[in-house]
């Protein structure tokens, strides 16, 4: 995907959160609340992550996704994307990355996104999004309008192009190499219009290099990098998550007299 046909899928933003709720077994290392290790819904081959513009031929492992464990909570959305290696920045194109969920919901377009920056230039996307025509470091949106070229987006108002107000978060772990993802299940019910449950479709987590106003995708879970998206999950399913033990109550004994 051109980077200047590409604002769609910047303009979106990500964001992870990491809050523990589950434990099982994991790889030597890695926190408790992560997916029992190598566990997925979705999986994607290694070395497949290719910047479009510049042209960059070689797999790029900051930038490609092996994997994407979704949990969902009683407040949460959760994504743990797994890169291969997860660092500050494409080593071959941009000072910027930026990943992406995205899903259908109750009819609407939910995309979280998010960006780090090797050299904290990410303050300029942070500018830019004052104008109304660039998501933030953190950005939901729902239902952004298609992009066909970059004038499309030239003179739109401030707030058409589908960004909300979120509690999304955002987590780098360069550690693990993972990319985790909290969207609060709320934000999800008030911008959907329903309540959260069902099956998510059109679902894919991807990547992109970022260049503040614009981006290149370089990996995603959908077969063949495809753009268009065709996952689907069951709210709750939380297959990589051993379920919460039951709660149990105490019961006091009598004293005797």
């Amino acid at each position: 995907m051109n980077r200047r046909l590409a604002v769609s899928a910047t303009c979106t933003a990500l964001a992870a959160g990491l809050l523990p709720l589950a434990t099982g077994a994991h790889a030597a290392g890695v926190p408790a609340g992560y997916p029992a290790a190598g566990c997925f819904d979705f999986t994607d081959p290694t070395g497949d992550a290719h910047a479009v513009e510049p042209a960059n031929p070689n797999n790029d492992p900051d930038l490609d996704i092996t994997g994407l464990a979704l949990q969902s909570t009683g407040k949460d959305l959760k994504a743990y994307i797994k890169v291969a290696q997860l660092g500050d920045g494409p080593s071959a194109s941009t000072d910027g990355h930026r990943f992406t969920l995205t899903f259908a919901f109750n009819g609407h377009i939910f995309s979280a996104a998010g960006s780090s920056f090797a050299h904290g230039t990410g303050a300029i996307r942070d500018g830019l999004s004052q104008t109304g025509q660039a998501g933030h470091l953190v950005q939901l949106s729902v239902d952004t309008p298609a992009v066909t070229s970059p004038d499309a987006v030239t003179g739109r108002a401030a707030g058409d192009l589908g960004y909300k107000d979120s509690g999304l978060t955002f987590t780098w772990d360069k550690t693990n190499s993972f990319v985790v993802i909290d969207l609060p299940v709320a934000d999800i019910e008030k911008y959907g219009g329903a309540k959260f449950t069902g099956k998510l479709q059109a679902l894919a987590a991807f990547s992109a290099t970022d260049e503040y106003a614009v981006s290149s995708q370089a990996d995603s879970t959908e077969p063949g990098n495809a753009t268009s998206y065709s996952g689907v999950w069951q709210v709750g399913a939380n297959k990589c998550f051993p379920a919460p033990k039951p709660a149990t109550k105490k019961v006091k004994k009598k004293k005797r007299h």
